[in-house]
């Protein structure tokens, strides 16, 4: 209930500088959320009894300015249910670069605020990953930042031999609340767009080439973060003009 009241008032009243938010921005011609973590996990928690997938995804820099010439990417980043701005780039690209974005955003207070509430609410959980040891590495991860989660199974696409019926037969019979992606983008956008009909879950949350540690969230650390950066101010710039 306090929960429901403090978001009610945070939406009419704004930051903590009395400014309110915008809660929606356009990069690129692509619309991106920009709730607060308490805002945007309210929504998901709802959708747990929608009997539907709803797809969550961390969207970078890199995914922004590498949809222009990817038009299933594209597609997935505009239809999210919920697209979870993963670099303060993207926030100061687009003008809204409050303290506390900032911070969420740096931090990654929603990964960390997302798992725990799959935790503490006894939600299974489905990996789903490009190569074993990517997923071997993330599942551990997982055990020992977040020991009481419940790990349904786990799945490499490399394992598959021909098409990868045997990856969303494996997913549906281990009947996961949440799938998490760690396929790397725009991989994991190409999966979802081909095989998102035949998934049975509630929530399907990707990461890409995000790591998911506590109070951390880097891609390829200072250097490529600069040359993302770069290339989205350019990208920005070539459709504004």
């Amino acid at each position: 209930m306090f929960d429901i009241l403090f978001a009610y008032i945070f939406s009419i009243y704004g930051n903590e500088y009395g400014c309110k938010m915008i809660k929606k921005i356009d990069i690129l011609g692509i619309q991106l959320d920009n709730y607060t973590v308490r805002e945007a996990i309210m929504r998901v928690e709802a959708w747990y009894d929608n009997n539907m997938l709803n797809v969550i995804e961390m969207v970078s820099m890199q995914m922004l300015t590498e949809s222009e010439s990817d038009p299933v990417l594209k597609e997935v980043i505009s239809s999210l249910d919920l697209a979870v701005i993963g670099e303060k780039g993207i926030l100061q690209a687009a003008g809204v670069d409050t303290m506390q974005r900032i911070r969420e955003t740096e931090e990654n207070d929603f990964s960390d605020e997302f798992l725990k509430r799959v935790e503490r609410n006894r939600k299974s959980v489905f990996i789903i990953g490009e190569t074993q040891g990517a997923v071997d590495e993330f599942t551990q991860e997982l055990r020992e930042e977040y020991p009481k989660l419940v790990l349904a199974g786990a799945a490499a696409t490399e394992n598959c031999v021909g098409d990868l019926e045997g990856v969303i037969n494996e997913m549906n019979a281990a009947t996961p609340d949440v799938i998490i992606s760690i396929i790397p983008s725009p991989g994991q956008e190409h999966f979802l767009v081909e095989h998102r009909d035949k998934i049975n879950a509630n929530l399907w949350y990707g990461i890409g080439g995000f790591e998911v540690h506590r109070k951390r969230s880097r891609i390829k650390g200072f250097f490529w973060n600069l040359i993302h950066r770069v290339r989205l101010k350019n990208s920005i710039e070539k459709y504004e003009s």
